[in-house]
């Protein structure tokens, strides 16, 4: 059974449909082996977790920017990769978007990764990946600046301060 906390708020049909505009997408793709999309989305308001067929999400999750669970890049390495994790009840949504900047191939979304690893009680029960070349990951700003507005800001090695 899905608890509702008050932190988050689910949802579903069509009026919970889409990023509000293409600037506030974090991740979006189709699951590979599936027709269900998942997305995040850095509303003004807070970042947005949905998953499901286009349209009618299944589940849709709301986060403020000041208790969001979110890791920036860290500016090393291959890949530019964030995380970002929801909670409802005893369940975590772990989402992942990155580009293989190494990628030689002429089609820049198929350097674009990302997928959800659901975990209940922190065993993992489910890890779905997206259906590369179905991925958008335009790495953005919005959640850092989401948290920017939220009075927070990013130290390496300790994590989001006031």
């Amino acid at each position: 059974m899905l608890r509702i906390l008050p932190l988050i708020l689910l949802a579903a049909g069509p009026a919970a449909a889409a990023c509000s505009s293409p600037d506030t997408t974090f991740l979006w793709c189709r699951v590979e082996g599936s027709s269900k999309q998942l997305e995040v989305c850095a509303e003004p308001y807070g970042a947005v977790y949905r998953f499901g067929p286009q349209g009618r999400p299944e589940l849709e999750l709301v986060e403020r920017y000041d208790t969001l669970d979110y890791r920036p890049w860290p500016g090393v390495g291959r890949d530019i990769w964030e995380e970002v994790a929801f909670y409802n009840g005893g369940y975590t949504y772990l989402v992942h978007g990155g580009v293989d900047r190494q990628y030689q191939g002429n089609n820049l979304a198929n350097a674009m990764y990302g997928g959800v690893t659901v975990s209940q009680g922190g065993r993992e029960i489910a890890s779905l990946t997206c259906n590369r070349p179905a991925v958008d990951f335009p790495y953005s700003n919005g959640l850092s600046d989401g948290k920017a507005r939220a009075g927070l800001r990013w130290e390496p090695g300790v994590g989001w301060v006031y």
